[in-house]
């Protein structure tokens, strides 16, 4: 048997690039994490579906474990979790990965899709545990400086 010598020309991932969710919980940033390394390495099918779980698992996080994704969406604008523009583009993520969720692979996902899904999940984490988190430890070093 004969062996030929091989040559790595180039290997992928050059790099992965993350994001750190600070005050998210944990199984739930490390998905949102997970979505930006699949961004940076160009898989931007399985961002977008990330993106979309994140989103349903931060609902259920917070208690909302009813309905499919769009109801769990509008449950967490009216319980006063989300605001309206965040809804609305909560529902966007939703529509972008509805047709992977289900098996459906008929058109790509574009970077700019991608990339705009993970801002919109971002949304999402920051408005239901990121700036919550920002207030109560701005309140914190207040009464700490006050003595209250």
């Amino acid at each position: 048997m004969l062996m030929q010598q091989s040559k790595i020309l180039t290997s992928w991932p050059r790099a992965v690039g993350g994001k750190e969710f600070p005050d998210v919980p944990e199984h739930i940033a490390g998905a949102a994490n997970e979505a930006y390394e699949c961004y940076s390495i160009k898989c931007y099918r399985a961002a977008a579906l990330l993106a979309r779980s994140v989103i349903e698992a931060t609902a259920k996080e917070k208690g909302i474990a009813q309905g499919g994704l769009a109801a769990k969406i509008d449950a967490m604008h009216r319980a006063g979790l989300i605001r309206e523009f965040v809804r609305d583009g909560a529902h966007e993520v939703r529509y972008l990965g509805n047709d992977m969720a289900h098996g459906d692979f008929v058109a790509p996902v574009e970077e700019e899709e991608a990339e705009l899904a993970l801002s919109l999940m971002d949304e999402v984490l920051g408005e239901i545990f990121q700036a919550p988190a920002r207030v109560a430890a701005a309140r914190e070093r207040r009464l700490q400086k006050s003595g209250g």
